[in-house]
């Protein structure tokens, strides 16, 4: 699943679940392949964000674990405090957790 701002939507993708607007009034269902003529409503309505299927826009503010990874040996390269190594180690087992849940793109 990933959540989305509403430009970043095409027709074609489903709704990973209810579309709500401001007032909490469900739009539409989940699973719902979205039209065109619904991302016109869904502007009209106000609604900002829709949850979908997948991941199918790459946003250039995700990174993948592997680019995470690299930048956290990045980061510590130059590290050789105990503690600090542990710290490195402890984002490493969080960031694989996260990345494992399919938390990243919730």
């Amino acid at each position: 699943m990933q959540r989305l701002p509403l430009s970043y939507i095409r027709p074609g993708m489903k709704t990973f679940e209810e579309v709500v607007d401001a007032q909490g009034r469900v739009l539409c269902g989940k699973g719902v392949e979205i039209s065109e003529t619904m991302l016109q409503k869904f502007h009209e309505l106000g609604v900002s964000y829709i949850t979908v299927e997948g991941a199918p826009v790459k946003l250039p503010w995700e990174k993948t674990l592997e680019e995470e990874l690299e930048l956290l040996e990045k980061r510590f390269s130059n590290v050789d405090d105990e503690f600090l190594l542990n710290v490195k180690e402890i984002i490493k087992e969080v960031l694989t957790m996260k990345y494992s849940t399919g938390a990243k793109n919730g």
